[in-house]
């Protein structure tokens, strides 16, 4: 058996970026609790960008990981190599909505902070409904938009990364949970349950570390948007030493947040089956791997 602890250590130690984002640290229990990951199959994670919450959520059970950019799967892979029985998931550069894989391949999907980037999102979606098995869980994560507004930094008038083109742009700000349900039913998908994370303070703390993250990519690099890769670049700078100082406290503040478990928050989970039937068929396109 895999030494988990050991492993959930290479993680923390490896993926520090990812390990000190907030609303990432936030949704992973959630998701967790959610996917309810047991027994044998495949698991995919679309958009998986650093991999941190990859491997939080499916260990070392055997994952496919896709993502759009590269350098994201590179990087993710190179780390993992480092960790002592951390399992090397396949990874595959293809996009959300034409998925190079055979029905029903894969019993557990998850698809965090993807859709509301995509043109597209219902072909994504029926991508997601067609390769997820017919007895599969998958798990989506989209910003909420019930509230009026997605976060402090938009009710300021603040841009952010996902105001300006590149690969972190919204196509739409998010979804509620009617514009949710509607999208996943067109397609066969049935939620099972929903909830929120990014409550008030947790919102209130990520935009107090987006603000500073968006400064420093502003006036070091000069640049309004950027990639995940591009912001692990930053892990060994001066700025972000001096973050990690604050980030204790910033997650203090954040956890404010269990005494209002019965809010909502500016994030929305779901957990949903395969309502059509999905596929059983096993197996995945040799011709798109990486």
């Amino acid at each position: 058996m895999t030494d988990v602890s050991a492993v959930e250590r290479g993680l923390l130690e490896r993926f520090v970026i990812s390990a000190h984002d907030i609303p990432t640290r936030d949704k992973i229990p959630v998701i967790r609790e959610l996917m309810v990951a047991e027994g044998k199959g495949l698991a995919l994670d679309i958009g998986s960008g650093t991999g941190y919450t990859t491997s939080c959520v499916f260990g070392d059970r055997q994952t496919v990981c896709v993502d759009l950019h590269a350098p994201n799967l590179h990087q993710y892979l190179s780390r993992l190599a480092s960790i002592p029985n951390a399992r090397q998931p396949l990874c595959v550069v293809a996009q959300a909505a034409a998925l190079p894989f055979k029905v029903g391949v894969f019993r557990f999907i998850l698809c965090s902070e993807v859709i509301e980037h995509l043109e597209n999102d219902d072909a994504a979606v029926r991508e997601l409904a067609r390769v997820l098995s017919s007895d599969g869980r998958a798990v989506i994560t989209v910003p909420y938009t019930g509230m009026g507004f997605t976060s402090f930094l938009e009710l300021c008038g603040i841009k952010t990364v996902h105001d300006f083109p590149g690969p972190e742009y919204h196509v739409r700000p998010g979804y509620d949970e009617d514009s949710l349900r509607r999208l996943l039913t067109r397609h066969g998908l049935e939620i099972i349950h929903h909830t929120h994370y990014l409550r008030f303070f947790t919102r209130l703390a990520t935009d107090v570390q987006n603000l500073g993250h968006l400064l420093y990519q502003r006036v070091i690099h000069r640049r309004r948007s950027f990639t995940w890769s591009e912001a692990e670049a930053a892990e060994g700078s001066l700025a972000f030493r001096l973050y990690t100082c604050v980030f204790p406290v910033l997650w203090a503040f954040s956890r404010i947040d269990r005494l209002l478990r019965q809010m909502r928050g500016f994030g929305l989970i779901v957990s949903v089956s395969n309502r059509s039937g999905g596929g059983t068929a096993q197996g995945i396109d040799s011709d798109k791997r990486r």
